[in-house]
């Protein structure tokens, strides 16, 4: 269970928003105006807030408040459905994400639930940053048995729950997998330290390129996984395309590039219900990485958007 704000002035939407939220198991609180939402913020500091953007309430600027006031409590707005451009505006208001109604259960249950895995999975990287920096002034953890993290074990189960939410709801998803370029010949011949801090470095570059929504996480030696959630082919290339000129901007090596294998799942197009999988996307993405850096690297792999065959 967990503790939900909805922050909207007319009953009847307040209502219904409570009675899907209470649905899935979470604890509901209520409130009509900026100050009070504000007051059960600092009181009760909510998994998610959902605030309304209308007339008669400004959602954006109690979103601005609470990323100014408590920046890791996810914040979801709700536009109404003459709203032309509710994307822009919620990501110019510092909001994880936005609906556009009407408001179905289903669509507000799976956003909220995103993003509060979104959130656990921020403090995931926020952990494996801080052993990165540890590694890097010399103080390494000591770390018992040889399997995965725990922190990796839960970001991959993350991913997995994605691409099932992905089928189900029908919205785009896309994995990247980037490697530097020449990574066992150049970086791979570095002293330990030195290696931790330039994928730091790396890992640091590609955080500052992406949305909040993004994550950008270390998924094997010299490899990094990018999930973006609800982007299609077209926006995932161009992220690609940003990440590849942020790691030349890494300072901590000179002359570094990578390379990136793309994989996307786009439901919208089917008919049915999909079978794509966790792993079928993670080997595409691998094969286009190969493909990448068989090509001379510094460039983006991807075929079109994975599509079953019906």
């Amino acid at each position: 269970m967990a503790f939900m704000l909805v922050a909207e002035p007319a009953a009847p939407i307040s209502g219904a928003l409570r009675r899907f939220l209470e649905s899935a198991g979470h604890e509901v609180m209520l409130a009509s105006d900026v100050p009070d939402a504000m007051g059960r913020v600092r009181e009760m500091a909510p998994a998610v807030v959902m605030a309304s953007v209308s007339e008669g309430f400004d959602g954006e600027g109690l979103c601005r408040q609470v990323k100014a006031e408590a920046p890791g409590i996810p914040v979801l707005l709700l536009y109404l459905p003459e709203e032309e451009y509710p994307e822009a505006r919620a990501a110019s208001a510092g909001a994880e994400a936005c609906l556009v109604g009407p408001l179905k259960r289903a669509t507000v249950v799976s956003c909220v639930s995103l993003l509060m895995q979104v959130a656990q999975a921020r403090e995931a990287v926020t952990q494996i940053r801080s052993e990165m920096q540890m590694m890097q002034s010399g103080g390494r953890r000591e770390q018992t048995g040889s399997g995965p993290s725990p922190d990796l074990e839960f970001l991959k189960r993350l991913l997995f729950m994605e691409v099932k939410r992905s089928r189900r709801y029908r919205y785009p998803i896309s994995f990247l997998i980037l490697e530097p370029d020449k990574y066992a010949d150049r970086l791979g011949t570095l002293p330990p330290m030195q290696r931790t801090s330039v994928l730091a470095d790396v890992l640091g570059k590609l955080a500052e390129a992406l949305r909040d929504i993004d994550l950008a996480v270390p998924f094997a030696e010299g490899r990094f996984i990018v999930f973006l959630p609800h982007t299609p082919y077209e926006g995932a290339m161009v992220v690609a395309e940003r990440l590849l000129q942020r790691v030349k901007e890494v300072q901590s090596f000179s002359g570094l590039t990578a390379s990136i294998g793309l994989a996307v799942f786009e439901p919208a197009a089917m008919k049915g219900q999909a079978q794509v999988s966790f792993g079928t996307l993670m080997k595409e993405a691998g094969e286009s990485l190969r493909k990448a850096q068989m090509a001379g690297g510094d460039r983006v792999e991807g075929g079109r958007p994975v599509i079953p065959a019906e």
